[in-house]
């Protein structure tokens, strides 16, 4: 309005926007006692409308609690009042326009709006650029790991089952995560290089002996330890005509189906397969690791094992192939267990008259035309006599076994066991017990009722009943303890 001279001529519309009816905190008023002019200071009159401001209150009535907090909290941030030297024109003669302290409503709205839109803007160039840095960031790390981590992280997986002997949990070669960094690629050949070595070299030493030094965490020293140990020993029947009757290489074939077999047995028995000698296998069980049950075990490799040889001795008949079965000698004993030979090789083996002993009963079971023979020290370990029907065979002596022992015939599992077999085991008992009482002709008696059960023929019984029927005859000496005079290592 002109009414404010020069200096004002947009005087209303920029202060407009502060009263209710434009949006503003207070409304318009044409009356010193109301809204803005109420104990204001006078600033303007604007189309017969009077303009005050009370720089405590900026545009507030006192009378409203809420609005003179409001007034005075956006008073210099969003409505600033500066001083200026306005003169202004009285038109209603009342003396009032003289006042000198004069304001103007200055709006900082606007200028922080804009403020914060260039904030928000920037801001948001911001986060987008980090946004667009750490996916650009992922994509590489990604690639970065799929090259170096993830493999590096497979090899020292597989690097830990090769320091456990656990070769089956080892990454198949095809399976391998491939990788474009070189030295990864050179380190992984370099392991699987080794990890073949390991396994190869396993192959020659029991796995059972390797792994117990392993988890020592100590170089293998020469040394034994006493143990009780369950010593098994197998020998294949017949082995010298089947190789002179066979071409080598058909021979090496059957013998290597064989050892594959047995051993395999030997090993899920939680038996320490430690040696072939020719056709011979050599096992213990309790050593180098604790196998509570060593003895049962130990039989039931024996059992198992012929039950295999059945099947086996079936496939190799219909290929042309010759028939294999074995005799075994079991015996429980105290031994000296450990690595033997020098500092410079050295193999776990196992020293002591009871490796003598099962090697004895092996042979044993030539003469009484059987296949197991155990003593009576494996007869007495911890659930034999339970899980296993035995008939007693002989009481024999050996080289560097201070008594006579015992020896029996694994007939079979207890729990497999026909009337047949039981009838037989009671027999045989019977007979035994006879006898050692001088009780011969009972001890015939009963061997008669084996042979007449078995159709007349009773293989296992013939050296008993032959000597019961010597002894008839020709007694033994007072002193007679039940060992025949026979002196056999």
């Amino acid at each position: 309005s002109n009414q404010f001279n020069s200096n004002c001529t947009s005087f209303q519309k920029d202060i407009g926007t502060w009263f209710l009816g434009d949006g503003g905190i207070a409304e318009w008023t044409k009356t010193s006692e109301e809204g803005l002019t109420q104990n204001g200071l006078f600033l303007a009159v604007i189309g017969n409308c009077q303009l005050y401001l009370d720089t405590d209150l900026v545009g507030a009535d006192n009378s409203d609690p809420a609005m003179t907090y409001l007034a005075k909290k956006r008073r210099g941030t969003e409505i600033q009042a500066i001083p200026c030297d306005a003169e202004f024109a009285d038109t209603d003669s009342d003396g009032v326009d003289e006042r000198s302290g004069t304001y103007f409503l200055y709006d900082l709205r606007a200028e922080m709006k804009e403020e914060a839109w260039y904030s928000m803007g920037f801001t948001l160039v911001i986060v987008v650029s980090l946004l667009g840095f750490s996916l650009i960031f992922s994509n590489d790390a990604e690639g970065i790991a799929n090259q170096l981590v993830v493999p590096i992280k497979q090899l020292m997986e597989d690097m830990s089952c090769t320091a456990k002997l656990q070769f089956d949990k080892v990454t198949p070669i095809e399976d391998v995560i491939s990788s474009s960094v070189f030295e990864v690629r050179s380190l992984q050949v370099a392991y699987h290089n080794l990890n073949a070595a390991v396994r190869s070299f396993s192959k020659f030493t029991p796995l059972e002996v390797v792994r117990h030094f392993l988890s020592l965490n100590a170089v293998a020293q020469l040394g034994v330890v006493e143990r009780t140990v369950s010593i098994f020993f197998s020998d294949i029947a017949g082995w010298t005509t089947i190789c002179e009757g066979t071409p080598p290489v058909e021979v090496l074939a059957l013998l290597s189906e064989y050892f594959e077999n047995m051993v395999s047995i030997i090993l899920e028995e939680q038996g320490t397969m430690l040696e072939f000698i020719g056709d011979a296998i050599l096992a213990i069980w309790n050593a180098p690791n604790d196998v509570p049950d060593h003895a049962v075990r130990a039989i039931s490799s024996a059992t198992r094992m012929k039950t295999t040889l059945e099947k086996l001795r079936q496939d190799w008949s219909s290929q042309g192939r010759p028939a294999i079965s074995i005799r075994v000698g079991l015996h429980s004993s105290k031994v000296w267990v450990g690595n033997l030979g020098s500092s410079l090789r050295m193999k776990y083996g196992v020293l002591g008259d009871g490796v003598n002993l099962a090697s004895k009963l092996e042979e044993l079971n030539k003469r009484f035309k059987t296949e197991t023979m155990i003593s009576e020290e494996v007869l007495r370990e911890n659930d034999v006599s339970d899980l296993f029907l035995v008939r007693p065979l002989d009481i024999v002596e050996a080289k560097g076994c201070v008594d006579p022992k015992r020896v029996y015939e694994v007939l079979c599992p207890r729990e497999k066991a026909d009337e047949d077999t039981k009838q037989v085991a009671t027999w045989s008992a019977q007979a035994m017990k006879a006898y050692l009482n001088r009780d011969f002709s009972q001890a015939l008696e009963s061997l008669g009722k084996i042979k007449e059960l078995k159709g007349g023929a009773d293989a296992a019984g013939e050296v008993l009943f032959d000597r019961c029927q010597d002894y008839l005859a020709n007694a033994p000496p007072a002193d007679w303890n039940g060992v025949e005079f026979r002196r056999e290592k």
